[in-house]
């Protein structure tokens, strides 16, 4: 019985354990998101990377690699969709992507596309957005990428001799120089140290030997961009230099070494820096030695070090107290008893840094003095001064998106920062280190013109966006008002800014003749973005328009009242005192078309072939008739008071009125009729053609008629 409960409890156990491994297996399981298209090639220098056969997985993704030569990498994108995409698809914009050929669909599921990437080395995560339409659902999909570079680098020791404690530079050569991580951090190997520094557009190696012999160099480079090698999937994110031997000599004078590297010499100021320096049976204690640059006597006097007490870690507290600058690639210092030398040490005196100018520089610009800086935007910051070396910069609330490759030196320090959209600050300080250097930057918000497409004018059938109107707007109806809104969720989205927008609108109402009648300006319409903003709780909205803005408020004679073939001038356009740049400008002309007009011509047919109804005979020419027509004349609904050739009325038609024969045939009838005419404007003597039927009171009889006629208009 014993050994079924225990059998039991081990089954148990085993049920309990197999779902828990499955699921840490599909914990553990990475699903690829790449289901929107089957395959994407890059054609990259010489090179054809595939994603089905080349793509390897970097932190849970599967990433297209591709090798590039050239920071500024041209590429070609060939993609096979899973389905007919058709021009459903389209690439987002993004910072550092030059799209060179756009995204052409050939058969509808392969699609080309070639790029331009900038800046590959110095941007961590490369990746594609594109969005398309799925189901009538706007969905996007990202293609990450991983660009590599086949990187090579080396330093040939100009000499094989070094001395202890002795700082000595290698230049280090590179076939990607950007694509080395530069981080100037001091690394400590057997018996020395060394670092990798980047200074005016060059890779440098910093050596400091601690102790005598033979010195085998063990240097390892961390790269930006890793080296792949597409058959084996193994990613190299360093690489080893080839390996140096140096002979590292001592002196006849010992050498103490700081804890320090450097100190800043601060003008005018007796105070000294506490430092330790290493322990040696012939440093006397409260003692003061001088600090010199060379080793005979007579040398300049860099700094005075005095001796507080030996430390329990083989170290000597000190006092030192600079008098003059000095850098260790200058060479040794000397520690002396008077004139008689006791000591070589080295360590940098620099001098504080100081900041004379900070310019800016924006994207497609120039470098500025305006020390302004809006949300969301990455700009470049140089800051001039003297000692700006050893300098650590930074701004407060702003990204740091600095590489390595910008100029630093004792001149110029470089600077990319990017500002937060969500930032509160209007001012911000320039720190170096923790100290206020006095320079602010500040905070404004973008004003840019955007396209007047926010804009919506209501003149009788329904809002309508001002940029979808070119043309004049013939209207032949009444205009009861005309009503301008504005869509405060169309100025600024999560990609661009553009702030307030500052707007003035001109208003003239001509008579049917261009004569004006009367005319009104608005200096200035004040709009601010909606609530769909990044912005919007850092905009002043006290002063911005929110209701819609009616025409008629403004004017004595309303819309309503002015006459047939009047003209409403409108001009829209943003206020020019309130941009740096050009803005945009919208001319609306609304026309209050006439459909028909009435008038009464009398005119004089002649001619005209009249066929009775029921009569066989052919119809005979007529002689000169008198005709009073009441008729409607049509409007070209396109075209300014033009007319149509051709009126329809009706009235009365005197046969032979003018044929004074005894014989002649002489009615009176009632016509209707339509007549064919010249359109100019011009003419009160016209010759129409008429036609139309008609009933003879006289003789009781209807009728038929065609023929010309002489027309006087009234």
């Amino acid at each position: 019985m014993k050994n079924v409960f225990h059998s039991l409890f081990i089954i148990f156990i085993l049920l309990c354990f197999i779902p828990i491994t499955q699921l840490k297996a599909q914990q553990t399981e990475v699903k690829s998101d790449f289901y929107l298209f089957e395959e994407v090639n890059i054609f990259s220098d010489t090179h054809v990377h595939s994603f089905q056969h080349n793509g390897i997985m970097v932190a849970g993704r599967k990433h297209l690699p591709f090798v590039y030569v050239s920071e500024s990498q041209e590429i070609e994108l060939h993609l096979y969709a899973k389905e007919n995409l058709r021009d459903q698809i389209q690439l987002l914009p993004q910072a550092g992507v030059e799209i060179l050929d756009s995204l052409l669909v050939i058969q509808g599921n392969y699609l080309r596309l070639v790029l331009r990437l900038h800046h590959i080395s110095l941007r961590d995560l490369w990746s594609l957005t594109f969005v398309y339409m799925q189901d009538s659902v706007a969905r996007n999909y990202q293609l990450p990428l991983l660009p590599y570079a086949n990187t090579k680098a080396f330093f040939y020791p100009n000499q094989d001799d070094l001395f202890i404690g002795e700082e000595k530079r290698f230049e280090l050569l590179s076939n990607q120089i950007q694509s080395i991580r530069f981080d100037g951090e001091w690394i400590t190997k057997n018996g020395y140290e060394y670092r990798l520094l980047f200074e005016e557009g060059r890779g440098y190696i910093d050596l400091i030997a601690h102790q005598t012999g033979m010195l085998k160099t063990e240097i390892e480079v961390p790269l930006r961009k890793p080296i792949f090698n597409p058959k084996s999937g193994v990613l190299m994110h360093s690489i080893k230099l080839e390996q140096h031997q140096l002979s590292v000599k001592g002196s006849r004078l010992s050498f103490l070494r700081f804890d320090q590297r450097e100190v800043i010499r601060v003008e005018n100021s007796r105070e000294g820096f506490e430092l330790q320096i290493d322990n040696h049976r012939a440093l006397q204690i409260n003692k003061t030695y001088r600090i010199e640059d060379r080793e005979e006597g007579g040398g300049v006097l860099i700094a005075e070090l005095y001796t507080l007490r030996r430390l329990s870690n083989d170290k000597v507290l000190c006092v030192f107290r600079p008098y003059f600058y000095h850098k260790v690639t200058d060479g040794y210092m000397f520690i002396k008893d008077g004139d008689q030398p006791l000591f070589l040490t080295n360590i940098n005196v620099l001098s504080e840094a100081k900041i004379n100018k900070i310019s800016i520089l924006r994207n497609g610009g120039i470098w500025s003095d305006n020390l302004q800086i809006k949300p969301g935007e990455i700009v470049d910051i140089r800051i001039e001064g003297e000692a700006l070396e050893t300098a650590r910069f930074f701004v407060e609330d702003l990204e740091d998106l600095s590489s390595d490759t910008l100029i630093r030196n004792e001149k110029v320090a470089n600077y990319r920062l990017k500002v937060p959209l969500n930032i509160r600050k209007k001012q911000l300080s320039v720190f170096n280190f923790n100290k206020n250097t006095g320079f602010v930057l500040s905070v404004v918000e973008h004003q840019i013109p955007k396209q007047l497409d926010f804009v919506y004018v209501d003149y009788g059938d329904g809002e309508r966006s001002v940029t979808s109107i070119h043309q004049p707007v013939f209207y032949n109806h009444t205009i009861r008002d005309i009503v301008l809104s504005f869509d405060e969720f169309a100025i600024d989205d999560l990609s661009h800014l553009y702030g307030k927008q500052f707007l003035e609108v001109a208003i003239r109402f001509l008579g049917p003749n261009d004569e004006l009648i009367e005319m009104h300006t608005v200096d200035l319409l004040e709009i601010c973005p909606g609530d769909n903003s990044p912005r919007f709780p850092f905009y002043a909205t006290s002063s911005c328009r929110k209701s819609s803005f009616s025409i008629n408020a403004l004017f004595s004679k309303k819309t309503h009242a002015l006459e047939d073939w009047s003209k409403i001038e409108m001009q829209i356009q943003h206020k020019k005192t309130q941009y740096a740049q050009e803005g945009y400008s919208h001319k609306m002309i609304f026309v209050l078309q006439k459909r028909f007009t009435f008038d009464v011509d009398l005119s004089f047919p002649a001619g005209l072939l009249i066929q009775r109804v029921g009569d066989r005979n052919l119809p005979v020419l007529g002689g000169v008739s008198l005709a009073m027509i009441a008729q409607f004349s049509f409007y070209d609904k396109d075209k300014m008071r033009r007319l149509k050739p051709f009126k329809l009325g009706a009235g009365f038609l005197a046969q032979n009125a003018f044929n004074f024969n005894p014989e002649a045939d002489r009615d009176l009838g009632i016509v209707a009729i339509a007549s064919v005419f010249t359109t100019r404007k011009d003419r009160k003597l016209s010759f129409p053609m008429y036609a139309g039927f008609g009933y003879f009171i006289y003789e009781d009889r209807f009728f038929y008629l065609v023929g010309p006629g002489i027309r006087l208009s009234f």
